[in-house]
């Protein structure tokens, strides 16, 4: 069952969205780098209204975890040989 309280910046805990690549329904949970695959015969726009998620709402949360992906990871050499140049 989808845990879906608002979060302290008013993003619903978590929403849900359609793959452009594959058609796939994901759930997408608020401040989480990655998603979930949702086994449901439901669209995700259903399952948003299902959980009180409007499309703004469901776009705004999409995008962070988009964004976030494409972040790439810190490369944890250089910050090594920062701390021992120190």
């Amino acid at each position: 069952m989808i845990n879906n309280k608002m979060t302290e910046t008013a993003f619903p805990a978590s929403a849900f969205a359609t793959l452009p690549t594959t058609g796939e329904t994901i759930a997408i949970q608020y401040g989480q780098r990655i998603h979930y695959r949702v086994n449901t015969t439901k669209s995700a726009e259903e399952l948003n209204t299902m959980y009180g998620v409007t499309p703004a709402q469901a776009q705004a949360v999409l995008d962070r975890v988009l964004a976030e992906q494409e972040t790439p990871p810190p490369n944890l050499e250089s910050h090594d040989t920062l701390r021992r140049s120190a």
